[in-house]
Order: C-alpha cells, then structure tokens, then sequence
C-alpha cells in the first residue's frame, strides 16, 4: 500500500519500471492519507507500507504507531524530505523498516524491497517453526491433560459449591505432578486447562461474556509463576471469582420452577430494556405470580436481582472503556446518570471514571 496525499506522488510511485513483471511485489491499496489507510488496513492487511510523513488527519508518524500497535503490517517505509530527517528518525526508532527521501531512487526503492522480501521470508519461517514447537507441545500435553479432575471442577462451578477453589488447588497440583514438576509445561498445561474451563463455562452460560471477559480469563499469564504455589493461587482465585459472578447472578433452583428460566431471560437479554412485565410475557405467565415465586424460591425480589445484574453488567461495560458513563447509563435503561453513578459506586466501592482506570491499570 501506498500512502501520501499528493495524487500526483502516489502516481510518480505506480509509474516506476520496478513494478512491471514484479513477482515479488505489487501495489494493491493506495491511500490519501493515515486514516484511510487504517480503515484499508483492518480489512485487507498488507506486507508493506509505504508512506509519507507529513499528510493530514494521521500522519505517517502516528499511522506507524497504530499499524505497530494493532500489528496491521510487518513492514513499514516512510517517505521524508531532506527537512524532514528528524520525523523519519523518530520514525525508525518506533520501528519503521527504513526510510527513504523524495523523490524516490528506484534503485534505493529496488533495493529496499529485496531488504523487505528477505525480511518477510524470514520472520514467516520462524513463524512457521513456533507453530511447529508449539504443535508439537500441544501433543504431548494432551496425553498429560487431567480430564476427570476438569470435568469434576466444573461440576462444582456450574452448582457454585463453594468446594470448586479447594478442588481447583488440587488440580494444580495434579498438573504438577503429571508434568514431573517441569514448571515451563505446567503453565502451558495450564493455559490448557483454563481454555477447556473458558470453553465449557460459555457452552454452560452463553451470557457469560457479557458480565466478565472469558477470553482474558482464558488466557491467564502463568509466566510470573515461581513454582506451582503461585500457579495454584492464581489458578484457584480465579475460579473463586468465576463461582462468586455465578453466585451473583444465576439462582440455582432444584426444582422446576420459574427461577432459571428468569435469570435466563434477565441474563441474555440485560442490553434489551428488561422489565418484570418484558420477562413475564416472554415465559407467558402473569408478571404479579412470577414477582411473588421468585421472591419466595429466591428470598430476592426481582427489582433487586435485576439491578445487580444490571450493575454486573455495567462493570464489564465500565471496564471495557468504549462506552463513555452516560451512554453505558442509557444503555441499560437508567435516565439519571447522576442516580446510575451513585447506584454503581454503591455497589462497586467505585466511581464508573475510578472503575475505568483501575481496570485499565491491571492490563
């Protein structure tokens, strides 16, 4: 892809004999300017960038940054002019492959696109070898994965026993052994582990993203661990979290009563504008009798239960940080932000603003 607002150089560049009979390289995307690369970029990623420096609403600098951080293009060239040395520097130290000062040498373009190939070669044949390590690990973890332990664990979190931390621990503690105490393949094992749990949980609750985030949870870093104690914490403390949110906010009832299929309704439906009367009719029962049985099976009346979803709700909302307080308020069906706000911090221990930067500082 080529970036620079001056039609004219983004034609100078397509004009250049290199690319007739190029088996290597070819201009596939151009843009006029950062921000149009970015929208190209997150739909069609490229091998390689080349793009000026000064242009309007993103500029080359601030478009290698984001093409680094979200990992859009492996290869990035800036455009300069001689005046410009001190962006392309700045440029090369945020990790630009090179740079190159206009009007482009086709020669200096020719040569740096052999650099670029080399480059792309290389990282995908180390790419390559990881996949293969990794694969291979994978296989012989399998045979090591403790399967009747995972499948007792989760027997315990889908009841909320309040055994499943303590039976957690002692799964730890059956990878420790089943791997003779090799800490590196106890964390993978691990990590294995955790994903089977995350998998199964949103087979169990298919709302469950939507209060916590199953994917990070998933993927717990192990990598700090010093030995299996610290695996064990970290492991058993987040399986207790995960039993303490069902706990929140699904009433296990025995019986077959009306209390399920309420949490249900409640719990994948929170966005839609719940309402006693939206529940009610959804299950085609009289909303005065389900008010009254789920207070009875429940000791909690359904305004309360909702508003605590409502604020589980919120949390991961909250954390998320796409949404700014009022529009996550609205959101959820509150018309006072200031009543939302106080609502929130009464049952967090925090402002929405505090909940945000606190989220933010545990990444």
């Amino acid at each position: 892809m080529i970036v620079d607002d001056m039609e004219i150089e983004r034609r100078e560049l397509k004009r250049l004999k290199l690319w007739i009979g190029n088996n290597d390289f070819s201009i596939c995307e151009e843009a006029g300017n950062g921000y149009e690369a970015l929208l190209k970029l997150e739909k069609n990623q490229m091998d390689l960038v080349i793009t000026d420096i000064r242009m309007p609403k993103v500029d080359g600098i601030e478009l290698l940054k984001k093409i680094t951080e979200k990992e859009l293009c492996p290869c990035v060239v800036l455009l300069s002019d001689h005046s410009e040395f001190k962006y392309a520097r700045q440029g090369l130290v945020l990790g630009a492959f090179d740079y190159m000062v206009k009007p482009v040498d086709e020669k200096e373009l020719d040569n740096v696109l052999q650099r670029v190939k080399e480059y792309l070669l290389d990282k995908r044949h180390k790419q390559q070898r990881i996949r293969n390590l990794e694969q291979r690990l994978e296989e012989k973890m399998e045979a090591f994965f403790p399967q009747s332990e995972v499948n007792q664990l989760m027997a315990f979190v889908k009841v909320c026993d309040k055994r499943a931390v303590e039976y957690a621990a002692h799964v730890a503690d059956i990878v420790w052994k089943n791997v003779n105490h090799d800490l590196i393949k106890a964390e993978s094992l691990m990590n294995s582990v955790m994903l089977e749990i995350g998998r199964r949980m949103l087979d169990y609750c298919s709302w469950l993203d939507k209060y916590t985030d199953v994917r990070y949870i998933s993927s717990l870093d192990y990598s700090r661990a010093r030995g299996i104690e610290d695996i064990k914490v970290l492991f058993a403390t987040t399986v207790g979290g995960l039993v303490a949110l069902l706990e929140r906010l699904k009433y296990s009832s025995q019986e077959n009563g009306i209390v399920t299929p309420v949490c249900n309704y409640v719990l994948e439906n929170i966005d839609a504008g719940i309402s006693l009367k939206i529940v009610a009719d959804s299950l085609f029962m009289n909303k005065s009798y389900v008010s009254e049985a789920f207070k009875q099976k429940t000791g909690v009346s359904f305004i309360e239960y909702l508003t605590t979803v409502k604020m589980e709700r919120a949390k991961r909302l909250v954390a998320g940080g796409r949404l700014k307080t009022y529009e996550v308020a609205e959101l959820l069906g509150f018309k006072d932000i200031e009543y939302f706000s106080r609502l929130f911090k009464k049952y967090s221990g925090f402002s929405p603003t505090e909940y945000r930067q606190s989220a933010l500082e545990r990444l």
